[in-house]
């Protein structure tokens, strides 16, 4: 099979994980799911788990200044952006 990159993308609550999960589900060894490393705090109900992984502003920073990351967004004040690692 060839790379290809398949990006999901939509508002919060939209499905996007859902249909991804679905994906996963049905083809594992040919879908990777991409974590998104973020400077917002942690919500007291979510873990570093793959999804999202928490990171201080100055460890983004050095990431970002690496080129290793993607997808750059700003939510809230606070950045997001997708590891291509």
């Amino acid at each position: 099979m060839n790379n290809m990159l398949v990006v999901i993308s939509g508002p919060s609550g939209g499905g996007k994980g859902t249909i991804i999960n679905s994906l996963l589900e049905r083809d594992p060894e040919n879908y990777l799911r991409v974590s998104t490393y973020t400077t917002r705090p942690r919500r007291k109900d979510e873990a570093s788990d793959g999804q999202y992984q928490f990171i201080t502003q100055d460890f983004f920073n050095k990431l970002d200044s690496q080129n290793k990351l993607i997808a750059k967004n700003l939510v809230d004040g606070y950045s997001y952006r997708d590891s291509n690692y």
